[in-house]
């Protein structure tokens, strides 16, 4: 749920993107959290339609359209809600980046994340690669297993976390997935 702000046009409470009393569309956070302003909770599991839905309920409010003979700053920030929200449907609907956000709080992971897979992991997909070069559906085949295997992990760390545990080791199996999802794609993401 959006905080309770006062609208900047006509000063009323407002709670959400539009004020309800005077219709002025409301500046957008500056670093949103992305389930809030889609309306959802928080969860690593996630219905996709669900996800849609609170999208578009959400995307119709700030449609650019709505806000055409607005002022230009009204304009600019039906712009900048929409990128909010297409931002938040994107990342919440794809499943390493959900796991990714929630774990750690920002949508992927940085340039220099500390979380560098093993040496040995690191040796696997090197050989995953060279494979590929020779025999591609075999490679592949074994990539997806090594991914069914670290997705079951992230589930179970998920699931340990909605019992009170924590999300400690989530960023070093988003970082194997990604290298997976790699191998799997043949290197183009």
């Amino acid at each position: 749920m959006l905080a309770v702000t006062q609208c900047w046009q006509c000063r009323e409470p407002v709670q959400g993107p539009v004020c309800a009393g005077c219709g002025a569309i409301q500046p957008p956070p500056a670093h949103p959290e992305l389930f809030t302003i889609l309306g959802l909770s928080p969860s690593y599991t996630i219905d996709r339609k669900a996800v849609d839905k609170a999208w578009r309920g959400a995307s119709r409010k700030v449609h650019p359209d709505r806000f055409a003979g607005a002022s230009a700053v009204q304009r600019r920030m039906a712009l900048q809600w929409t990128a909010h929200l297409n931002r938040a449907r994107k990342v919440i609907r794809d499943d390493t980046q959900r796991a990714w956000y929630l774990a750690t709080g920002s949508e992927r992971p940085g340039e220099r994340d500390k979380n560098q897979p093993d040496p040995a992991f690191l040796e696997q997909v090197f050989e995953l690669n060279m494979l590929r070069a020779e025999d591609p559906a075999a490679a592949i085949e074994r990539a997806r297993g090594l991914q069914s295997t670290e997705q079951e992990r992230l589930s179970a760390l998920f699931q340990s976390q909605a019992q009170g545990g924590t999300l400690d080791g989530a960023p070093a199996i988003l970082g194997r997935l990604n290298y997976l999802r790699t191998v799997i794609d043949g290197g183009h993401e």
